[in-house]
């Protein structure tokens, strides 16, 4: 029977009506429960279960609103509702869906058709689009929401989209399956009848169950298999930067690499080292386009044949084809280059420093994990002042690893047993030799190792993270002692505190050690902060807000490291700086002319800012006067005391 005559049946009679609906429903419905018992058969639906994170919270709240440009005329999927002045339909009914996981607000403008629509999108006015044109060449990406009558229907992200924001609704998306949206189409035909006239709704109604049952029949012999390759695509792909996460090198390797070529391999692992510097005083869009840029860099040098994986922490990894140690080197160093031109123009805002940890696979080792384990290792174990930004794992690597390891196994229980102690090495007024400050120190008394200095614990807790807790720590000891002293009514002197420079990431560390300081009632000029030239060069905007902080709640500052070549003059004016701590390299070099006239200077040039020059690392009688004829203020060193527990310092301040 020809849809002709099903149309003149409908307008004689209206018991016929009624059976054809009746019909066009039972093939919706029948069409739908092939797709429940095919998805019995398989794991059909997303189960994980979907939480923001607080990058995505962030994300959101900087963009609550986001413009979406519909078709009018587009049944079943989106079309304009006259009645009620809406966009309705399936488009409709999914967005509505990831506005409730994510909190994004979608708001639609009405256009004429979907050429205009596309316009819309075409001309940053609109955030999304849809479009039967898969892939449209005018927008960033594209994601194909279903097949209608032969058809992609795609919902499209324009270039006015922020990249975290279509990442961030992809993830909502894909949560909603084709079943899901095939029971949409469905009772969106069933919706549809209401906006027209009996004989007409008949008409469409039959046509459209017809084109449905098609759709979803066809849809349904695919569907398993597309939505196995979205959901291993979206669970093995970077939001980010659109590369393989770990899974997805898994993937990659399981099938491209097997044990007879790994070992013509090598993995690198490749990380910003201020990266959360750089989130936080420059924001989340900035520290994504730095991430974004350097896969674009590493995608442009690596062959055909290597992978570029961008994991789901802040870490790149690379698997490359290794011949030699030579070449891998050089190729590691041009990466390096190549970043260092690419932000040479941003170096006066913040660097862009690389770590980069290498290794070559023996020819039995085809665990990836391993892989990574060891590459990370080696990348750890580069130091900030090291010159070469990337190293290769060995054995010794290894060794070290594992006595840092248990070093930090013992951090927390040896801060309960106060197994760390305060030392103070005093600080030298050359006028008259007295004692004017002291600088803290700390040592490590653990039972099972004896006496532990700094240079062996310090970096450990550097790059485990716990030096906050352990710096925070130090501190409140110092300041119970200094508490302790001035109750009591001994002599009391100005002390200075270092810190690591993971605490200068905010001007929120400043309220925290004052909070420490009231606690214990120490005036904050008995504590003086203690930050590096290069810290000031390197977070000079940064830096600059937390110096004037501290300075405001009445702590005073000392530039240490100075001389090294970080910073200028020219930089001193915009610091509310006390005292300029010269680098112990210039006290090694005294006996060099030029270096004596570069101290003299430097002091001449200080004093006339009001600031006190300090000297450490001064071990002989013969330097002391040198420095005295410098007009240097401040000195110390060996020659004078060393190191030496507080109660000890406490005792020779009271005669001094």
């Amino acid at each position: 029977m020809t849809v002709m005559r099903h149309i003149k049946l409908i307008k004689g009679d209206e018991m016929a009506k009624r059976k054809v609906i009746i019909i066009i429903l039972s093939c919706i419905l029948i069409a739908l429960s092939i797709c429940n018992v095919k998805a019995s058969e398989e794991e059909f639906i997303l189960e994980e279960e979907f939480i923001l994170t607080e990058e995505e919270k962030t994300v959101v709240s900087s963009y609550p609103v986001v413009y979406v440009a519909l078709d009018s005329k587009n049944f079943p999927f989106e079309f304009y509702n006259p009645s009620n002045k809406k966009y309705e339909g399936v488009i409709v009914q999914i967005l509505s869906h990831v506005s409730e996981l994510t909190g994004f607000k979608f708001e639609y403008i009405q256009t004429k058709d979907l050429e205009k629509a596309i316009q819309y999108g075409t001309n940053l006015q609109a955030d999304i689009t849809i479009s039967s044109v898969y892939q449209n060449t005018d927008f960033i990406t594209s994601r194909q929401l279903a097949n209608f009558s032969g058809h992609n229907i795609a919902i499209q992200y324009t270039k006015r989209a922020p990249l975290e924001v279509i990442a961030l609704i992809d993830r909502a998306i894909y949560t909603i399956s084709e079943q899901e949206i095939s029971s949409i189409i469905a009772a969106e035909a069933v919706q549809y009848e209401k906006m027209f006239d009996n004989t007409k709704v008949y008409i469409v109604i039959a046509i459209s169950a017809f084109i449905i049952v098609a759709v979803i029949a066809f849809t349904v012999l695919i569907a398993f298999s597309r939505y196995k390759k979205q959901k291993t695509l979206f669970l093995n792909t970077d939001r980010l930067t659109g590369y393989p996460n770990i899974k997805g090198m898994k993937a990659i390797t399981d099938v491209s690499i097997s044990s007879m070529n790994i070992s013509s391999y090598c993995m690198a692992n490749l990380v910003v080292n201020n990266l959360d510097y750089i989130r936080e005083v420059f924001g989340y869009p900035e520290a994504d386009k730095v991430q974004t840029d350097i896969a674009v860099i590493l995608d442009d040098l690596i062959y055909n044949n290597e992978i570029l994986v961008k994991a789901n922490n802040d870490d790149f990894i690379l698997l490359l084809q290794f011949t030699e140690k030579s070449e891998m080197a050089a190729r590691i160093t041009q990466v390096i280059n190549r970043v260092n031109e690419k932000y040479e123009i941003k170096k006066s805002e913040y660097p862009v420093v690389l770590s980069i940890g290498i290794y070559t696979p023996k020819y039995e080792e085809t665990n990836m994990d391993i892989l990574m384990q060891k590459s990370l290792q080696a990348r750890q174990f580069i130091k900030d002042k090291d010159e070469l930004r990337y190293m290769f794992y060995d054995e010794t690597i290894h060794i070290m690893t594992m006595e840092e390891n248990l070093l930090q196994q013992e951090f927390l229980s040896s801060m309960q047993k106060a197994e760390f102690l305060i030392y103070i090495q005093p600080k030298i007024y050359l006028e008259d030799n007295s004692i004017c400050g002291g600088e803290i120190l700390s040592r490590w008394y653990n039972p099972r190792r004896g006496l532990i200095r700094p240079g062996e614990y310090i970096p450990v807790f550097e790059k485990s993270g716990t030096i906050i807790a352990f710096d925070l720590y130090m501190f409140e000891k110092a300041c119970q002692l200094i508490s302790q002293s001035l109750k009591e009514g001994k002599k009391v002197v100005p002390v200075s505190v270092n810190f690591a420079r993971s605490h200068f990431i905010n001007t929120s560390f400043c309220d925290k050690i004052f909070i420490i300081a009231s606690k214990y009632e120490v005036p904050p000029y008995y504590l003086n902060i203690e930050v590096t030239e290069s810290l000031i060069a390197e977070n000079a905007k940064m830096m600059n807000e937390i110096v004037n902080k501290l300075k405001e709640l009445g702590f005073t500052i000392s530039l240490d490291d100075f001389g090294t070549g970080y910073a200028s003059f020219a930089d001193l004016p915009n610091f509310m700086l006390d005292f300029l701590k010269l680098d112990k390299s210039m006290i090694y070099n005294l006996e060099n002319s030029k270096t004596k006239k570069m101290i003299k200077g430097i002091a001449d040039i200080a004093h006339s800012m009001d600031l006190q020059i300090i000297c450490e690392g001064v071990e002989s009688k013969e330097q002391v006067d040198v420095l005295k004829s410098l007009d240097c203020d401040i000195v110390q060193g060996y020659y004078y005391y060393q190191p030496m527990p507080y109660e000890e310092f406490e005792k020779i301040l009271q005669v001094n």
